[in-house]
């Protein structure tokens, strides 16, 4: 194994280990202290299971095939673990889309929100919705469709960037646009949405809503900016990467390395996004008593320094 897949391997390794921690205390903090099921909770829970369970299996198999326990050539594992990271990135994708429209419509139209998207129905139909979506990319080109081909670098399954099937090309068209171009549209619009209900919120008739909806407005529109960022930071290079190839410009295989590593960040993307940047999930991290120790050990350490 050279250096590049040698430092390759110590990446992956630390998004799974990252991953896992993470995703596991923010499945801790829903399910054991907030227990609630509004419809934002119930898919951030979601894509922290799918996300677990990805790191786990997806990229387990990619390291297995790195250290060739399993060869290339065997391609249930290959295109297993390809299939696996296409399903769960696709609809974790579109479950971070419908979130940030219903915080949109939940500040927007309050009333159509309570009355038509907070029922178990609407839950249901709407997770059904995102995993049979995710479930259908990886799945067309098994039968028939475009295939599965080594990645640009070769050290993964991947879609037929190569374009050595007649009929990938269509089908790269149409992925690009439903599973890229389309989510950062939806993005955009929720935020621009969120933003100018929030400046609204600044308006007598607003005001008199009371001081908590205008933070749980602002609480709204940062998550919506960081989840649109954070998307288009993470999934951009490896799509422009791979477009360029559908093109016939090829660049070095350590720069398709680089940004197919980029975009597993996607796994701890929720965790972050919803951890760090939502105070509500902060104030629940810091009721867990490992964490009190360590908030505790800085404020001790932090006095003795003043003194």
């Amino acid at each position: 194994m050279d250096v590049l897949a040698s430092a390759y391997f110590v990446c992956v390794l630390a998004i799974i280990i990252l991953s896992i921690l993470l995703n596991a205390l923010l499945i801790y903090i829903i399910v054991y202290k907030i227990k609630v099921t509004k419809l934002p909770h119930v898919f951030i829970l979601s894509i922290s299971i799918s996300d677990v369970i990805h790191t786990l299996i997806g990229y387990t198999a990619e390291v297995w095939v790195l250290y060739e326990v399993y060869s290339l050539k065997v391609r249930f594992v290959c295109i297993g673990a390809s299939f696996l990271t296409v399903f769960t990135s696709v609809s974790n994708i579109l479950q971070t889309v419908i979130t940030l429209i219903m915080r949109a419509i939940a500040i927007k139209w309050p009333f159509f929100y309570i009355i038509y998207c907070k029922t178990r129905k609407t839950k249901i139909l709407l997770l059904l919705f995102c995993y049979s979506n995710g479930f259908l990319w990886p799945f067309i080109p098994l039968i028939g469709w475009s295939k599965y081909e080594l990645d640009l670098d070769e050290m993964r399954c991947s879609f037929d960037w190569k374009l050595k099937h007649s009929d990938s090309l269509s089908y790269l068209i149409v992925l690009f646009l439903f599973c890229y171009f389309l989510p950062v549209i939806a993005m955009i619009f929720a935020y621009i949405a969120i933003k100018k209900t929030v400046v609204n919120s600044c308006t007598i008739k607003r005001a008199q809503l009371g001081k908590n909806r205008n933070i749980q407005e602002m609480v709204y529109l940062k998550l919506a900016f960081w989840s649109a960022i954070f998307y288009f930071i993470i999934w951009t290079p490896y799509a422009g990467i791979s477009l360029l190839s559908v093109f016939k410009i090829k660049s070095p295989s350590v720069i398709y390395t680089i940004c197919a590593l980029f975009s597993k960040l996607s796994a701890i993307l929720n965790a972050l996004t919803n951890c760090y940047f939502n105070k509500y999930f902060r104030n629940h991290l810091k009721k867990i008593k490992l964490f009190q120790y360590f908030i505790k050990r800085n404020r001790r350490s932090s006095d003795n320094s003043m003194l």
